[in-house]
């Protein structure tokens, strides 16, 4: 297992805050309460690779002016 330490912006740290606060509303009977913490682990734990090389290779097309694939897992 990783361990890892990443900074997040607040913005982006106050989406998960309120995703957890809404998810413990609609299960109150949730034991131990979900927390905004356990939710960035489920985010990035859920991608394969091909998946996370398809969105970064679409982030840094679209930065560096390249045309964007159509399809990348077809490629």
């Amino acid at each position: 297992m990783f361990i890892v330490t990443l900074r997040i912006p607040e913005p982006v740290a106050s989406e998960y805050i309120e995703a957890a606060k809404e998810i413990n509303r609609t299960f109150a009977d949730i034991k131990p309460p979900v927390d905004a913490k356990s939710l960035m682990i489920f985010a990035l734990s859920r991608h394969q690779q091909s998946d996370i090389s398809a969105q970064f290779d679409l982030a840094l097309r679209v930065v560096s002016g390249k045309e964007p694939r159509l399809n990348p897992l077809l490629d």
